[in-house]
């Protein structure tokens, strides 16, 4: 499994991977379902889940932020009752190109680095270093 390998984990813990920066999205189950099937990660917000307002965007930490479902839900989705099981699964990645993305403390004060893609990300434009059920459960 990916946690135990060392390497994997030494690479998450500096967080660079062949030197380009490493980052997480999590997701919940239909979510992991969806990027397998459609071989993307889609920036289109569901609107049924997060409301009309929603914004697009693919959102990432950065591996520095690690972390399992429990404190992802609390500290990515500040404790949301909608969003507890929105971290179970995840995709740790590299781009193979640089990309503009935003980044900014999750929440005024947080430790943890919320990144924002406002484009899909496709398969084709990264290198994926894991994907499946979150290995730091």
């Amino acid at each position: 499994m990916f946690s135990t390998d060392h390497r994997i984990d030494m690479h998450t813990n500096n967080g660079m991977f062949n030197g380009k920066i490493i980052y997480i999205h999590y997701t919940s189950n239909g979510g992991f379902t969806a990027i397998k099937t459609q071989k993307k990660i889609s920036a289109n917000p569901n609107h049924a889940r997060r409301g009309a307002n929603a914004k697009r965007g693919v959102y990432l930490t950065l591996a520095k932020d690690a972390m399992n479902n429990t404190d992802a839900h609390n500290q990515l989705f500040l404790g949301e009752t909608k969003y507890a099981a929105s971290a179970m699964y995840c995709v740790i990645f590299v781009f193979n190109h640089p990309r503009y993305l935003h980044s900014a403390p999750v929440s005024s004060g947080s430790p943890v680095t919320e990144v924002i893609s406002l484009n899909d990300i496709g398969f084709n434009e990264i290198n994926i270093i894991y994907d499946g059920p979150n290995p730091y459960i």
